[in-house]
């Protein structure tokens, strides 16, 4: 556990958020290219039918049908220029996370480092005790059988 584990659940959310978004305008994108395709098919189909039957009026068709493809173009454009800015703040997203990434494997490290020093520190005054207690005991073996 580090200081930093909101703040990374934070950004990958952020981050799922946008990537997301994007996966709306990409299906966007794909929806206005599938219409507009249609929309050429029915335009080439009805100046096909339009040539061979002079007797058909198909101004107002092609009218609506080009105002309908002029919407998709701008549409399209829409969904463009969301998707760039959208994956712009993905990358800055990302670069946020990785930052976070990196602060937190730190603080890890450097807990593990300092839990590391305290256990040898630990050892070494329990290795110094038990020494230190050796040389009083065999101090005091001396002393008695000096007399």
């Amino acid at each position: 556990m580090t200081p930093y584990d909101a703040a990374l659940r934070i950004a990958e959310r952020k981050l799922d958020a946008v990537r997301t978004a994007i996966g709306l305008i990409v299906a966007e994108l794909e929806r206005i290219e599938h219409a507009r395709i249609a929309i050429e098919t029915s335009l080439t189909r009805e100046a096909e039918l339009a040539s061979r039957d002079h007797r058909l009026t198909t101004e107002h068709f092609f009218v609506h049908a080009r105002d309908q493809h002029q919407q998709l173009v701008g549409a399209r454009a829409a969904a463009h220029v969301q998707l760039e800015a959208l994956r712009r703040k993905a990358v800055a997203d990302y670069g946020a996370q990785v930052a976070l990434e990196g602060a937190a494997a730190e603080f890890r490290e450097a807990a593990d480092r300092a839990r590391d020093a305290a256990e040898q520190s630990a050892l070494d005054d329990r290795i110094g005790a038990r020494h230190a207690a050796r040389r009083r005991a065999s101090a005091g073996l001396a002393a008695t059988a000096a007399p």
